[in-house]
Formats: structure tokens, sequence, C-alpha cells
């Protein structure tokens, strides 16, 4: 008797246990973040409450406009490009050839470095003065003086999108494969059989089974771009003037060398809304489509 009322027990204690880790370990951070937000504290002082004064004072400000401009411009060119030769790269390494498990390790090899020893590497190799990059566009005559991709800002941005794309394609061109892999084989030969082309194996068979994993992926490295910190700050630290900052560098520089907590959260903060509508959005879409299949 004694058991079987444990037993019944354990599922609500699992879910309270799960609840107070979500209340103590996310909800209580991102409610005093929202608290701080609202307040003028600054590191080292104490803070009153300004109700929305902090949004407002964004929401005017120039660099605040610019550092949403570039976040979306970095986040919708790096997400496409990444898509777009992830897929590429996962159809070449589905076909058999020769030496297809080493390819597939050395497309892993830029996901797998640590960010910090990468984005210093291509911060050397993007150097003005002693720069690889610059040395052979020199030596192939492209240019004929070196290039200062991170001192322009037009260069910086573009620069610091390329870095995105080197070390994202990897998560997708893996992630895509996988889902590569798990397409029936008997699905192309009956298509073939029916006389569809290439063409339309690849649009009615290959894109309906990559479906699920490409919004999966194109959803959980969105949130990761759009909260992309290290590569921006090691390359340019949302220079020049301020022509590559993000949400991310933003946000550190106000609170952490302005010392201003409450703008600095409040900038952050400013990201949570379009997270949440791309979550629901992409798993609406998975709901459905999955219902609609059944």
């Amino acid at each position: 008797m004694g058991r079987n009322r444990g037993d019944q027990n354990f599922p609500l204690t699992i879910l309270w246990i799960g609840l107070l880790y979500l209340f103590f370990i996310q909800g209580y951070p991102f409610f005093w973040s929202i608290f701080i937000s609202l307040t003028d504290q600054g590191i080292g002082r104490p803070g009153k409450f300004i109700g929305m004064d902090n949004f407002i004072y964004l929401f005017s400000d120039r660099t605040f406009w610019s550092a949403i401009f570039f976040t979306f411009i970095y986040v919708f060119a790096a997400i496409l490009l990444k898509l777009l030769l992830g897929f590429i790269m996962a159809l070449m390494l589905h076909q058999p050839l020769k030496g297809r498990g080493f390819f597939r390790a050395l497309l892993f090899l830029p996901w797998a470095l640590p960010t910090l020893t990468s984005v210093l590497a291509w911060r050397w190799m993007l150097g003005d003065v002693g720069g690889i990059v610059n040395y052979l566009l020199m030596g192939l005559k492209v240019v004929t003086r070196p290039v200062a991709w991170l001192g322009e800002p037009l260069f910086a941005r573009l620069s610091v999108v390329c870095v995105n794309i080197w070390r994202g394609t990897p998560f997708f061109g893996i992630s895509i494969l996988a889902g590569l892999q798990s397409i029936s084989p008997e699905l192309y030969e009956v298509a073939k059989i029916d006389g569809a082309s290439a063409y339309k194996r690849f649009i009615h068979v290959t894109i309906p089974g990559v479906r699920p994993v490409v919004l999966l992926v194109t959803l959980i490295s969105t949130i990761w771009t759009f909260g992309d910190f290290a590569i921006i700050w090691l390359m340019t630290r949302g220079g020049p003037a301020n022509t590559t900052h993000v949400f991310s560098t933003l946000s550190y520089v106000v609170t952490f060398q302005n010392l201003d907590m409450g703008k600095g959260i409040a900038i952050a903060l400013t990201i949570v809304p379009i997270s949440i509508l791309l979550m629901t959005a992409t798993m609406k879409y998975i709901f459905q489509r999955e219902e609609s299949t059944q």
C-alpha cells in the first residue's frame, strides 16, 4: 500500500523539482533582470525605480538603433548562408565518395575549435599589417594596398559575418547530413521508377525529409546568433565607430564599461520578445506539419 502511494507521488515529486529548478535557475534571474532594467542602478552604487526611462532613452539613442540594425543584418545574412552552405556540404558528404569519413571530420573542425583560438586566428589573418589575407590579395594583384578589414565599417561588418558563417556552417552541415541519412532509400527508388527526375526527387523527397531538421537547426542557430558575443567582441569590440555592435556587445559595454546596469540589462531584454516569437512560430509550424502528415 505504501509502495503504491510512493509510486503515485513520484511523478509529482519530479514535477515539483522541475518547477523549482525553473524558478530558481531561470525564473528568478529573469524577473530580477526586469526589475533592474526599471531602475538607474549602476555597478557599485544603489539605484532607484525610474519606470520605463531606460527603454525610452534607448529608443532615442542612435547607437542602440545602429546595434538593432546590424543585429538583424548579422543574423539574417549568417543564418541564410550557413543554411545554404551547410545544405551543399551535407549533400556532397552524403554521396558515396572515397575518404568521406575524413571530409566529414574536416567539416566538423571549425565548429569544434575553441572560439577564442579560431576568432583570434581570423583577426590575425584579417589584419591590415601582416595579415595573410592582404598578403595573398596583394600577391594576386587583386588590391594594390592593404585593406583595413577590421578598420572600415563595411569591411568590419562583412568580416564578422564571414567568421560567424565559417564557424556555424558545420553545425548545419552535420545536422542536415543526419537528416539525409534518415530518409529511406526506398523513397528515392520509388520516385525514380515513377519517372521523377533528380530535381523532382530533391524537391519532393529530400526537402520534405530534412525539413524538420532544417527548421530546428535554424531556430537554434538563430537564437545563438542573436546572442552572439565572442566573435564580434574578440574581432572588433563593436567598432569601428560602434558599427559592429549587436545587442550582446552593446549591453556589455553599457553595463561593465559605462557602469550603467539598468540600461545594459534593458538592452539585453529587448531580444527576449524576438526569441519568444521565433520559438513560438517555429514550434507551431513543426507541430502543424506533424499533424498534417498523420
